[in-house]
């Protein structure tokens, strides 16, 4: 039978699309490109904020027209956050929330057999068990992906995840090592750790500097390593000296501080101030002088003044990011943040989303120029040339005659559009 996938909002919600996909065609399904003709319509949905829950739905009543006699199948955020009547109200074959999801195959075949809808959400208020949705291999990249944890317990006051995806759990580090291994086997030369909070990777006796240790020690010295996402607070003294010592765990850490204003971040509840970021990053500079560190940005939030943008922007600055992912503020049903009065008009959002985009990209100019040597990963052949990223995780693009696949030294030609240039002969770094 043929299926069809559609994937919305975050990288982690990719990651798990991919691994359906693996899992599918394994199992005999055939996979067809949304909007072909299909047996399955699988929406893996988002619901981090009620624009990304009405886009889903809109992807959900857009598969029942177009496909109408096909299975549709919905799984991710969406359901889970969803009462028992309004799930009903889907009226889709089969639901599947935060749990279950290393199953799906078995749900579908099951659906299909029985001809009957299926509902598989319950509860996830409760610590439950790490679900192992490893991908064995990432076809035409050198750079794989590997998720190790998953849930959250921070409860920032504008965000769902915790709700959506339940509370944290990771995969034990055995099996980490072991998905390592078999994707070192295939190819791979870059392993990027991910997850819903990454850096409180914790299978209860290993934090993830001591994953990270085991994964450098148990995988040849040509494999490396990048962290996804990691907050300020789980940035240890042992990581930042496992890292120092370390050239294979890429010198790239992205580090969310979603305001630069105290009072704004009070608001959030976030678990830290802009003195402890500032310090917490002169520490980690130090240490590790060749890092570059971007971050994510919230434009708009909740009763923001202009004085606390103006401080956000000043403390950006200050901060020195090597680029910025920026973020309007969504409201999410459900949510503390939802019930705050004083939320701000949608032009002056999109003004200060104008603003922090045009700093991103001045913040990444300037931390590019700090380089005159770079390592990089060839990741594809386009016209242009061969594409990759700098261990610092800029992008490049390399004009050889010659074909190069793998990771190579090379001497800066130009930046154009925040991106290098390369025309020379590069070295290839080996193990």
């Amino acid at each position: 039978m043929r299926f069809s996938i559609v994937t919305l909002g975050c990288k982690v919600n990719s990651y798990e699309s991919q691994y359906y996909v693996e899992q599918l065609t394994n199992a005999g399904f055939t996979q067809v490109k949304d909007g072909q003709d299909t047996d399955i319509c699988i929406i893996n949905t988002c619901a981090v904020t009620n624009t990304a829950a009405s886009k889903s739905r809109q992807k959900i009543n857009q598969a029942k027209r177009n496909h109408p006699n096909a299975y549709i199948a919905v799984v991710g955020c969406l359901g889970q956050f969803m009462d028992e009547e309004k799930r009903k109200e889907l009226d889709v074959d089969l639901l599947m929330g935060a749990k279950h999801k290393d199953q799906l195959v078995s749900y579908i075949q099951d659906m299909i057999k029985n001809n009957t809808k299926v509902d598989t959400i319950d509860t996830v208020d409760q610590t439950f068990d790490f679900e192992s949705m490893p991908i064995h291999f990432f076809q035409d990249q050198h750079r794989a992906f590997l998720k190790v944890q998953d849930g959250c317990n921070q409860f920032c006051s504008y965000c769902a995840i915790p709700y959506a995806r339940g509370r944290e759990r990771s995969l034990p580090m055995e099996q980490v090592v072991n998905i390592a291994k078999e994707l070192e086997a295939q190819g791979h030369k870059e392993i990027v750790l991910t997850g819903i909070h990454t850096g409180r990777y914790n299978d209860g006796a290993n934090n993830l500097t001591d994953l990270l240790q085991q994964l450098l020690e148990q995988t040849s010295a040509d494999i490396y390593y990048r962290i996804s996402s990691i907050e300020i607070t789980e940035v240890t003294d042992s990581l930042i000296e496992l890292m120092k010592d370390n050239t294979r765990i890429c010198r790239h850490l992205h580090i969310p501080i979603q305001s630069g204003c105290d009072e704004t971040l009070k608001r959030m509840n976030r678990p830290y101030t802009i003195l402890d970021f500032k310090n917490k990053l002169e520490i980690i500079r130090q240490q590790i002088p060749d890092i570059s560190i971007s971050t994510d940005v919230i434009a708009g939030f909740i009763q923001e003044s202009d004085q606390e943008f103006q401080r956000t922007i000043q403390t950006i600055k200050d901060c020195a990011f090597s680029f910025l992912h920026v973020f309007p503020y969504s409201k999410r049903d459900g949510t503390v943040a939802s019930k705050m009065k004083g939320e701000l008009n949608g032009s002056i959002k999109k003004d200060r989303v104008n603003q922090l985009l045009k700093l991103s990209s001045l913040l990444r100019q300037e931390d590019m120029k700090r380089f005159n040597t770079i390592d990089v990963l060839i990741e594809q052949k386009k016209e242009q040339g061969y594409t990759g990223y700098t261990s610092q995780y800029h992008p490049v693009i390399i004009q050889s005659e010659k074909d190069i696949s793998g990771r190579y030294q090379y001497e800066i030609s130009e930046i154009i559009d925040n991106t290098y240039i390369v025309k020379g002969k590069g070295k290839e770094i080996c193990a």
